[in-house]
């Protein structure tokens, strides 16, 4: 699977409903997803500001949204078994 080196995704700020008693407000942070309910990603940061600004001029219910920089971090895995049982014989 190849990606990029970074990428952006969008954190939606809003008030955790468990501790919305008067005066102990907690924001919740929320990770944004697409439609098909992966994570919304943007390949380069100015089509991640775009769509911020634009969800945080037509919010209006005090919800606040921004950008999150992430990079490759994705290991590559190795078998080491030669008996192909996908278990390293190492472990016992």
């Amino acid at each position: 699977m190849s990606r990029k080196n970074e990428f952006y995704i969008v954190i939606k700020w809003h008030y955790n409903p468990t501790t919305n008693e008067v005066g102990k407000k907690k924001n919740l942070p929320v990770l944004m997803l697409d439609s098909h309910g992966d994570p919304l990603e943007f390949d380069t940061e100015k089509s991640a500001k775009e769509f911020v600004e634009i969800m945080n001029f037509n919010t209006n219910q005090g919800f606040r949204y921004e950008i999150r920089e992430l990079g490759k971090k994705y290991l590559k895995v190795n078998q080491k078994s030669s008996n192909n049982d996908g278990f390293d014989d190492r472990c016992g």
